[in-house]
This record gives C-alpha cells, sequence and structure tokens, in this order.
C-alpha cells in the first residue's frame, strides 16, 4: 500500500477535473449553500435528481453526519460525487469528521477512482475554525494508504484558508 500525494490548491472545486468530487453536503441531500449549493448547481437537475431517489429508497431520514453515499456527477467534471455530512463545530463528536474523510476515501477506492478532491468539510457554515480542520485532517491522511487512490486534492476557498494548510501541512 502506497501514501498518495497530497495537493494543496485554491481554486473553484467545481471547475475542475477528475475521478471523484467530495461534496460537503446537509443531511437531506437536496442541496444548500456553500459548496453543496455549487456542486448541485453545476451538476444539474440530474444530481438533485439522484439524491432524491436515494432520500426515497436507501436514505429516509437523510445522510448521517460522517457517513457517505456515492452518485454520479453528472455535468461536472468527474465521474463521481461522493457526499459527507460534516459534523458542526461544537457538536460532541468533531471526531466524526475524521470519519468523513476516511469513508469518502474507502467509497472512492471502491469505485475505482485514482484522484479524489475534497472542500474543508465543517468549516464554512458549520463553523469549523480552518487551522482545526487542517489538524485533523492532516491526521487522517497520514495514516491512510491505499493502491488504487493516487493523489488527494485538499482545494481551498480562500487565501487564508490555503495558508493554514500550508501551515499544517508544509508547502505542496
Amino acid at each position: 500500500m502506497a501514501k498518495p500525494l497530497i495537493r494543496l490548491l485554491r481554486y473553484d472545486i467545481t471547475a475542475l477535473q477528475g475521478d471523484a468530487i467530495v461534496n460537503a453536503a446537509n443531511s437531506t441531500l437536496l442541496g444548500g449553500g456553500g459548496v453543496d449549493g455549487a456542486i448541485h448547481s453545476k451538476a444539474g437537475q440530474e444530481l438533485l435528481e439522484a439524491c432524491r431517489k436515494l432520500r426515497e429508497t436507501k436514505l429516509p431520514d437523510g445522510l448521517p453526519v460522517g457517513q457517505v453515499v456515492i452518485t454520479p456527477a453528472f455535468k461536472l467534471g468527474f465521474k463521481y460525487v461522493i457526499h459527507t455530512v460534516g459534523p458542526r463545530y461544537g457538536d460532541d463528536d468533531i471526531n466524526l469528521l475524521k470519519d468523513c474523510y476516511l469513508n469518502a476515501l474507502v467509497v472512492a477506492g471502491e469505485n475505482g477512482c485514482r484522484d479524489v478532491f475534497f472542500p474543508a468539510i465543517s468549516t464554512g457554515a458549520y463553523g469549523l475554525p480552518i487551522a482545526e480542520s487542517a489538524r485533523i485532517v492532516k491526521r487522517v491522511l497520514d495514516g491512510f494508504s491505499s493502491e488504487g487512490i493516487k493523489t488527494i486534492v485538499l482545494v481551498l476557498h480562500s487565501e487564508k484558508d490555503l495558508k493554514a494548510y500550508e501551515r499544517e501541512f508544509g508547502r505542496r
């Protein structure tokens, strides 16, 4: 098992291309603000329909925090969207954030993905400070290895967010 290359990037995650994009979703899976809204908007109506179908069949109570579900990416430049619900800052178990990243990587590997693109889950509306996010994500990725996944790209929204991740990971 090999350690994937970890890249840090400041960019619009929905404008990139690769195998899997991770969506910082809410439990309804029906779109929202931030990255979730942008992914739904660019993927098109088909993504909303696929998420509605998941809600009607497999997830009637919504997607639990820390868990993941995969859909096609439709009009995005990716094969798959891996949806996960991060914990809100201040929740009893912020460690569920580790589950978001690990579960997304496991599902990506099971679906033959060689590269996975992550936003900073739980840092926007859910309030997790970016420096704490970077520490948690670094711990998760330091312990991760995979035969199939070659590259993990952490896509940050702002220069400030990128700098916080660079402090934790070193420049990449």
